[in-house]
């Protein structure tokens, strides 16, 4: 699988996204790693965005 990186540095000082990286890692049937993005913000006993 071929697997598109963007680098880290073009998320740096983007105009009205103030959120830090989080990241969830998942391993494809072929062994690659895939690197997924995720916004965990807000109170942390507050409701779910489903």
């Amino acid at each position: 699988m071929k697997i598109l990186r963007t680098p880290d540095s073009r998320f740096e000082n983007l105009k009205d996204y103030p959120f830090e990286p989080n990241y969830t890692h998942v391993s494809t049937e072929d062994g690659s790693e895939l690197r997924i993005h995720h916004l965990d913000e807000g109170p942390k006993d507050g409701p779910l965005v489903k």
